[in-house]
């Protein structure tokens, strides 16, 4: 069996992209600009989350580097479900609380 026979075989999967701004709320926009949390979905399942995330910590929109958003170079990280829950929770209510669970969740790859 060769490898272009194994490539025909294999069906492309359909990637869909659910982000969530600076609120927590769903974004329906193409661009990851101002997303800070996304849910990536394969062929209809949930397939994995993801945080913002910068230098090695959970990104604060209302942190110490709040105000220079545009010129950070923040990431996007894998993460587990539970982990992006806490964060979608701190964008949502403010309560750090849920920063603290989502980064210590981020640290220990929970």
């Amino acid at each position: 069996m060769s490898l272009d026979s194994i490539k025909k075989d294999t069906k492309p999967k359909s990637v869909y992209e659910l982000g969530f701004d600076k609120n927590g709320s769903m974004v329906e926009q193409k661009t990851n600009k101002d997303h800070y949390g996304k849910i990536v979905y394969v062929d209809g399942v949930e397939y994995s989350h993801h945080i913002k995330v910068l230098e090695s910590n959970v990104y604060d929109p209302l942190g110490a580097y709040s105000n220079r958003r545009r010129y950070l170079q923040a990431s996007f990280k894998k993460v587990s479900a539970k982990t992006f829950n806490y964060y979608m929770m701190y964008l949502k209510t403010n309560n750090s609380i849920y920063l603290t669970r989502a980064q210590r969740g981020f640290i220990n790859n929970d």
